[in-house]
């Protein structure tokens, strides 16, 4: 059992950064896995090529914002909680 201490760890980095980090490794993992073309290179596949990239870009893109929206959101969540009671900031005295 976690003994009295910061709620919301040292400040805005442990809550703020990790959805950027998490949602750019999801990023990272499409852009890797469509660059081999799981759909195939027949005419099919080069028509489902066509549309997809397009779409790919505007979901990456999107994906990207949202993480930067969560990190700024979480240094907010962390400021606003830490200006509204200090001793969740730095602890019990």
């Amino acid at each position: 059992m976690p003994g009295p201490g910061p709620a919301w760890g040292s400040g805005p980095r442990p809550c703020g950064r990790g959805g950027q980090r998490g949602l750019a490794a999801g990023g990272r993992e499409i852009a890797a896995a469509s660059a081999q073309r799981p759909w195939g290179r027949d005419d099919v596949g080069a028509a489902f090529e066509k549309q997809y990239r397009g779409y790919e870009e505007t979901l990456l893109r999107a994906w990207e914002l949202l993480g930067r929206s969560l990190e700024g959101l979480g240094g907010d969540v962390v400021h606003s909680v830490a200006s509204a009671d200090p001793t969740i900031a730095t602890g019990p005295a």
